[in-house]
């Protein structure tokens, strides 16, 4: 509005949902296929209120959403425990079956790649030990070449004929 922002959003002007405001879009959202269906370009288009833009309706679709799948809390001020299918009307048996397969591929997925690590850990070991050996191995016939005289090579007129 008057303020001056850096975000681009100083032409976005905030607006108020009333209550009556608020049935016509859900009414919207359920007439699209509900929260995961809807696009706000449907919702704005289904609704047909001139005093709307598409940000304002994208805004509270988004809203909208996460107030469906977060879980209610208790006077306690602890979160109820509740089943996926109160939380997600739309989840079905095959839907949570699916995910359970996914799931358990996941954590036999993150096995194996564990083991994998490991087991190139215990390689990675083994080749540094090995390239170790092999330095001292060449080292010590270096060390015996300087430290003994050279010998002199053995002229072919010495040799009898």
């Amino acid at each position: 509005m008057g303020s001056s922002r850096s975000d681009g959003s100083a032409g976005k002007e905030r607006m108020r949902w009333t209550d009556e405001l608020h049935q016509q879009f859900e009414q919207a959202v359920n007439k699209l296929g509900g929260p995961d269906w809807a696009t706000p370009k449907g919702i704005l288009k289904t609704m047909g209120n001139p005093g709307l833009n598409i940000y304002h309706v994208n805004s509270h679709l988004q809203k909208y959403s996460i107030s469906k799948f977060i879980p209610e809390s208790t006077s306690r001020g602890k979160f109820e425990r509740r089943n996926i299918s109160e939380l997600l009307p739309n989840f079905s048996a095959t839907g949570a079956a699916q995910l359970n397969e996914a799931l358990q591929m996941q954590k036999e997925v993150h096995m194996r790649m564990s083991d994998q690590i490991e087991v190139q850990m215990r390689l990675k070991l083994k080749l540094e030990a090995q390239g170790r050996f092999f330095d001292q191995i060449t080292e010590e016939p270096r060390n015996q070449a300087t430290n003994t005289k050279p010998r002199k090579p053995i002229s072919p007129i010495t040799f009898p004929l």
